[in-house]
């Protein structure tokens, strides 16, 4: 990944931190106003240059998270975060090296961690009031939660175990470096139901950037029924209404996956005509990783527009591959 890119402080699944440099070099040249509609970790939003970004999900916990990295002094943050670590007597490996604590780089520092981490993650649960210290507790939770995620379960409690890592440089650089990124930004931050978010606003220069939970994957946010074929009707349906009034719009995707593929996207592209572009993308460290050359998975973006010229808007090469569907 280009060592220019602003990286998220938030390991979210499905996250395009690794493959930004083939998504960006698709986008206009001069956008008003950047929707990211299912924002996540944010990784595509505050890599992209527009007027005004729209940061929109329908997680409060993360809108709320993002509500404070977007408004709080990274310096005093990072202080919080660090009383917290003090009060429960966390690891510091950005101090001391893994055996310090009793673990080594296979199993880090998660030995140790385990029950204080369990006692943080009870206070935070417990905790009725969303206020600035709640989200504080949040993101310190993320940070000594595994692989630095952030889930919950459907009686509303963060239930992730114990991670590996904790609050070291790499990781501390990486949220200030974020937050001052997103400060620097004009910025809305919204937690709604795609179909409820209000388009009104958006012009003929404005981009609408979506990437969903992926109907045929096996992603955390894809277990139990939490992405339907409904779902995915009423989004392309969402799309489809954009594209009616000329509003541009990138969707990322997936056409196969071990094997099985999404009849329904597939039908879509080709009965609007629409750009699909091919994205290399890496599952070897994922949980999307596949044997076999015929299940591999097959990584898309999808357009409503004509692709820019050969270079792209931050001065990437576009490689065009069009898929044949």
């Amino acid at each position: 990944m280009n060592k220019f890119f602003t990286v998220s402080p938030l390991n979210y699944i499905g996250g395009k931190a690794r493959i930004l440099d083939q998504v960006l070099p698709y986008f206009p040249l001069y956008i008003d106003h950047f929707v990211d509609l299912f924002c996540g970790g944010c990784n595509v939003g505050i890599n992209t240059r527009a007027g005004h970004h729209i940061y929109n999900d329908i997680s409060s916990q993360l809108i709320g998270l993002l509500s404070m990295f977007a408004t709080k002094d990274p310096d005093l943050l990072i202080q919080e975060i660090n009383h917290i670590i003090d009060r429960y007597e966390f690891s510091r490996t950005s101090d001391h090296n893994f055996a310090y604590y009793g673990g080594n780089c296979m199993k880090g520092v998660s030995e140790y961690n385990r029950e204080k981490f369990i006692a943080l993650r009870d206070e935070f649960n417990s905790r009725l009031e969303h206020d600035d210290y709640y989200y504080t507790l949040l993101y310190t939770l993320i940070i000594f939660g595994f692989n630095n995620q952030i889930r919950f379960n459907s009686q509303g409690d963060y239930n992730l175990p114990v991670g590996k890592r904790d609050f070291n440089k790499v990781l501390q650089n990486k949220l200030k470096k974020f937050m001052i990124a997103l400060q620097s930004q004009e910025t809305t931050i919204s937690n709604f139901d795609f179909r409820h978010f209000n388009t009104d606003f958006l012009t003929e220069n404005s981009l609408v950037y979506v990437d969903p939970p992926y109907l045929i994957t096996g992603a955390t946010y894809n277990e139990n029924g939490g992405w339907t074929e409904q779902d995915e009707y009423d989004l392309l349906l969402f799309l489809d209404e954009l594209n009616g009034r000329g509003i541009h719009f990138a969707l990322s995707n997936v056409l196969s996956h071990k094997g099985r593929e999404n009849l329904i996207l597939r039908n879509w592209i080709n009965d609007n005509n629409y750009n699909l572009n091919q994205i290399q993308m890496d599952y070897s460290n994922s949980n999307y990783q596949v044997k076999g050359k015929d299940s591999r998975t097959q990584e898309i973006l999808v357009t409503n527009y004509n692709n820019p010229e050969e270079y792209g808007r931050q001065g990437f090469r576009i490689h065009f591959e069009p898929l044949g569907v």
